[in-house]
């Protein structure tokens, strides 16, 4: 699939989906940081943000409550509008 403003991707194999949806299913769920207590809030940028706890990586990150995604630090920054 091409998106407007975006070049040709690799179409992945089945295996090569599979193998990734286990590699993340081994490293467990994102929870609500601080024992689950976090709740979603709106950041200046209007996305609804949750901050986030791995407990098999020891990772802390912002998941985008809207999109069901972790975002990388670089875009964390930029809806946080700490930039």
């Amino acid at each position: 699939m091409c998106y407007p403003g975006k070049g040709p991707e690799k179409v992945k194999t089945l295996v090569e989906l599979l193998a990734e949806r286990d590699a993340k299913a081994e490293q467990g769920p994102w929870i609500p940081a601080h024992n689950r207590t976090e709740t979603p809030f709106l950041t200046r940028s209007g996305k609804t943000l949750l901050y986030c706890y791995q407990a098999s990586t020891g990772r802390h990150a912002y998941c985008d409550v809207n999109a069901d995604v972790i975002l990388t630090d670089e875009e964390a920054r930029l809806a946080l509008g700490t930039y």
